[in-house]
């Protein structure tokens, strides 16, 4: 099982997905609206909820998740408010950035509203490149499985370069360790792969 932390978890969409898959236990919510707490203690009554994710940290309380998830508040992206964006004080990211950084997850999924494209998106992706990770967005609309209502949402979804570069390496000293290969060093191994090393250990 893949450890998950679900950041601005709602009532855990989220949680409900990934653990549905078989892969996945989620290890942590941070939520804190209380009724959204009510339903995740309904539905997931073994485990923990942190209330202000601007007071949490995965780190101090153990949690080293796989995976983490954010449903980061749409509000100050939506057109039906005022649309502040990075102004607003429930825009989130740079809290939810923080854990990402601080856990170095494998992978991270998040979701907002397609208003956040035009208003917030290259903030998102520049800081996802700077802790290294690798991101891919999709805008899929409810009507796409089915519903009478457009509600356009976008998915924001990272993976680790440092995680994946380290695999291939494994996958590669692997397959040679019974050869008489020529790269004595592991930065020989990782620069055949990718050119120069970059924070393998």
């Amino acid at each position: 099982m893949h450890s998950h932390l679900d950041l601005c978890s709602g009532i855990g969409g989220f949680a409900l997905g990934l653990q549905n898959t078989g892969y996945f236990k989620t290890s942590a919510f941070c939520e804190i609206d209380s009724y959204c707490h009510k339903v995740l203690n309904k539905n997931f009554p073994d485990i923990p909820i942190y209330s202000d994710i601007r007071e949490f940290s995965p780190t101090k309380e153990n949690i080293n998740p796989f995976i983490i998830t954010s449903g980061f508040p749409c509000q100050p992206f939506s057109v039906a408010g005022r649309q502040k964006g990075k102004d607003d004080n429930r825009n989130l990211w740079k809290e939810t950035f923080r854990i990402i950084k601080e856990s170095k997850p494998t992978w991270f999924i998040g979701e907002n509203v397609s208003g956040i494209v035009r208003m917030y998106l290259d903030t998102i992706l520049e800081d996802l490149e700077s802790a290294n990770y690798s991101t891919r967005c999709f805008i899929i609309s409810a009507q796409s499985i089915g519903a009478k209502h457009e509600r356009e949402r976008i998915w924001i979804i990272s993976d680790s370069n440092y995680a994946r570069r380290k695999e291939q390496w494994q996958s590669l000293t692997n397959e040679k360790k019974n050869e008489t290969f020529k790269c004595s060093n592991w930065w020989e191994i990782e620069s055949e792969l990718c050119g120069t090393p970059n924070g393998l250990s």
